[in-house]
């Protein structure tokens, strides 16, 4: 049976929790309990909506994973803190414009009308509701490694638990006629189809094996990578005996297992374009990151990172800047980051989110096994969810295949 996240808050919170959090939003005596589960489901019931489409689904699983850095271990502490409180509603506004788009303000007026308050009140309440629950999404996601269909089912396994809580005309404006209407529309968009894609799809890198090759690997591909480099210094000579220097980035590319040739379709490798925003050099561009006190927590920076064609063991060109984030991570003790594995849209949904998550999981797995403590580094695979340009051009499909970091938590030392 699927979590209760229902009742996983009202523990968390407990009664003082509660009893700060009436005092809080000007709540009476014996109606904070209530009136937090009823908004609780409320927002329950638009991530269960916001599910219904691959988009929306892999922007639920960002949401969860970048919520595990809000420290929520003290409710009390926070409710009873006038500038911790608008931090926290700051916060749970921004995920309710996430989740529910345009029918936020409607959802507020409804929820606030079924409690009897006034819509400040209701909507103060949206914005508390909202962090607590996405943090405890967060938690689980993390402690269970969820992917985008594990997401999927948490929620729909919510579903039971909400019924009874959410206020009325709640679904008419969500669109929906019932939750099981809401509820089908996920199951479609996660349910794996049966094609060749999915077929192939490699199994999950596993620290107990990958550390046994992975220094020699690194060994054997810079090996690899310097020869090609030397190779294309001397290629060759122009009619006046100046050297012509080609691109400095290298690519060394793999044939799939099996084939003779690589081409376009069986053989290309999925690579981090040059001028991407934050490309270029990767460790300058992010050190400079860490160094600026006013960060944006949602700056992506991408790793030159290659794969072949539905593998997940990068070439050798992932070794500069994966080596160069080790060298960060290990520089900062005080960085937690998380990796994420990003597709175009080519191929089954489903199937591109598992081969975006074994990625970004083999990334992971070469900081651990570089010694970085694995409760630093996250991985996470979007698939298609979050594309960064246009998937009807060849162009903009080689920019949505990769691999970026995010920092998650970052205390200079």
């Amino acid at each position: 049976m699927s979590e209760n996240l229902l009742d996983m808050a009202i523990s968390h919170l407990g009664s003082s929790g509660l009893g700060a959090l009436g005092k809080a939003l000007g709540l009476s005596e014996g109606q904070t309990q209530s009136a937090f589960s009823t908004g609780a489901a409320s927002v329950l019931a638009g991530m269960l909506n916001k599910a219904g489409s691959e988009s929306g689904l892999g922007a639920l699983l960002n949401m969860a994973t970048n919520a595990t850095s809000m420290d929520l271990s003290s409710p009390s502490d926070i409710f009873s803190d006038t500038n911790k409180m608008k931090s926290l509603q700051d916060t749970g506004g921004n995920l309710l414009d996430n989740i529910l788009g345009n029918h936020k303000d409607g959802v507020i007026n409804v929820l606030s009308s079924s409690l009897g308050l006034d819509g400040a009140k209701g909507g103060s309440l949206l914005r508390t509701a909202a962090p607590v629950i996405m943090s405890l999404v967060g938690k689980l996601v993390k402690s269970k490694g969820l992917n985008m269909s594990g997401l999927a089912a948490l929620l729909l396994g919510q579903k039971a638990h909400i019924q009874d809580k959410i206020p009325s005309g709640l679904l008419k404006e969500l669109d929906a006629g019932s939750l099981d209407e809401i509820a089908e529309r996920t199951v479609v968009e996660t349910t794996p189809r049966d094609t060749p894609h999915a077929a192939h799809t490699p199994p999950p890198a596993k620290k107990s094996g990958f550390g046994k090759w992975l220094w020699p690997l690194l060994i054997a591909l810079g090996v690899l990578w310097a020869l090609n480099m030397c190779a294309k210094k001397d290629k060759m000579e122009d009619e006046t005996g100046g050297v012509v220097m080609e691109q400095d980035e290298v690519v060394v590319e793999e044939q799939p297992a099996g084939t003779g040739t690589t081409d376009d379709t069986t053989g290309s490798l999925d690579t981090t374009p040059p001028d991407s925003a934050t490309s270029g050099d990767f460790a300058q561009n992010f050190r400079d990151y860490l160094a600026n006190a006013q960060r944006d927590p949602n700056q992506e920076f991408p790793l030159t990172i290659e794969f072949p064609t539905d593998g997940s063991t990068p070439n050798s060109a992932s070794i500069p800047d994966v080596q160069a984030l080790i060298q960060i991570m290990e520089n900062n003790p005080g960085l937690k980051i998380a990796i994420e594995g990003h597709t175009d849209s080519d191929g089954d949904a489903v199937a591109n989110q598992q081969l975006s998550e074994e990625r970004a999981r083999a990334v992971r797995a070469m900081l651990i096994n570089a010694g970085v403590d694995e409760t630093r580094v996250t991985a996470v695979g979007m698939g298609s969810a979050s594309p960064v340009a246009d998937n009807e051009t060849e162009e903009g499909k080689q920019h949505n295949r990769r691999i970026v970091v995010k920092v998650t938590e970052f205390t200079p030392q």
